[in-house]
């Protein structure tokens, strides 16, 4: 089997989708306590150890010679220096991280790596991302991967980086799934991928709930919250809200637009439309989403009718509003169900909205496969 070795591994979500196109993973790291105890959960679908270091060279933590000489290296590393304005240098000393997965990859020398989610390097001189590559012997190719367009129910995008030794090929991007450039394949959407779960419990103290499934819970909206959240129709945010019926702090956002750049703050997801990008926290309030009211009859999920629960050009909802649960989040993130996480409900947010979508990666390692393996 093609050897892979992963760093700034999370939960897997890489990791999963080499897995399942015949590479093997042989050892992962990462510096979270709780993402390698979700990817030694579940080694049984993603194989090879995770080990928990700083993979900072500069701490001690992790020893080039102890490290497995693999074909292929995968990761994620954090990269500050690229995100902030003005002149950006790739040996900006906030981008140590990236220089240590640089080192690291010059060390074992792959025949591939690939290299994801380096925030604000499309900013960066195409010539100058190069360069830092040539240096070692690598030539690149840079993506800007629309999840979307891979047959994944989220619009988010992430930047991928395939590097090949020189005198190898160049690495081609993988075939689109969605045929979005002449509106020929609708790209899936949230209704899609979670319209065949059970309505999910509100708390994990309903685990012995009929037709439970794992991570399957939430936690219900405080009373405030509730107060306009139910009057947001699927698709709205705030705004759609009464007026009477926000706090304080979101009527003065509401009064004066400008001023606050009229945030889409507490935004309802559409179910018949791909979702946001599922950011990685559940609060509505910095960036999450809240789930689309759904109605639950005889183990099916019905699409709510806005017009049926309008009263006074004001929407109310026929169910409380709510959080995704993890498993929901999962699902559009392209876990399987057969992936298990551990942890409270924030940590789990946390380690599926930070991971790559699996589908996305299993594109790319198909990719690689047939051009390289």
């Amino acid at each position: 089997m093609t050897s892979v070795l992963s760093l700034f591994c999370g939960c897997g979500g890489l990791d999963l989708g080499f897995a399942k196109n015949g590479f093997e993973i042989v050892e992962a790291y990462d510096n979270w306590g709780p993402a390698i105890e979700n990817h030694n959960k579940n080694k049984n679908l993603i194989g090879g150890k995770a080990y928990l270091r700083n993979l900072s060279l500069e701490s001690n933590e992790i020893d080039l010679n102890t490290l497995p000489k693999t074909d292929v290296v995968l990761g994620g590393p954090p990269c500050q220096g690229f995100s902030f304005a003005g002149k950006q240098r790739i040996d900006d000393p906030r981008n140590g991280l990236y220089l240590d997965f640089k080192k690291i990859v010059d060390y074992i020398k792959p025949k591939i790596f690939l290299m994801e989610n380096v925030s604000g390097l499309e900013k960066m001189a195409l010539s100058d991302v190069q360069k830092s590559f040539k240096d070692i012997d690598y030539k690149i190719s840079i993506d800007k991967a629309r999840a979307i367009d891979l047959g994944i129910p989220q619009r988010r995008e992430r930047i991928i980086i395939v590097g090949s030794r020189i005198g190898e090929d160049y690495f081609v991007t993988p075939d689109l799934v969605i045929g979005s450039l002449f509106g020929s394949i609708e790209p899936k959407s949230i209704f899609d991928v979670i319209s065949d779960l059970p309505q999910p419990s509100e708390t994990k103290k309903s685990i012995n709930a009929k037709n439970h499934l794992d991570d399957h819970f939430y936690y219900a909206f405080s009373k405030l919250e509730e107060k306009f959240i139910n009057h947001i129709p699927n698709g709205g945010y705030y705004g759609d809200a009464p007026r009477d019926k926000l706090p304080p702090r979101l009527q003065k956002i509401y009064d004066n637009p400008i001023k606050y750049k009229s945030p889409r703050l507490f935004p309802k997801a559409d179910p018949n439309k791909p979702s946001q990008t599922v950011p990685a926290s559940s609060s509505p309030s910095i960036g999450g989403v809240i789930a689309p009211d759904l109605i639950y009859m005889n183990n099916e999920i019905i699409g709510v009718n806005p017009e049926e629960y309008t009263t006074d050009n004001v929407y109310t909802s026929p169910n409380p509003s709510r959080r995704f649960t993890p498993r929901e989040i999962a699902r559009i993130q392209t876990f399987p169900d057969e992936y298990i996480f551990t942890g409270k409900i924030s940590v789990k947010t946390k380690l599926i909205g930070n991971a790559v979508p699996v589908e996305l990666a299993s594109s790319y390692a198909r990719s690689i496969r047939d051009q390289f393996f």
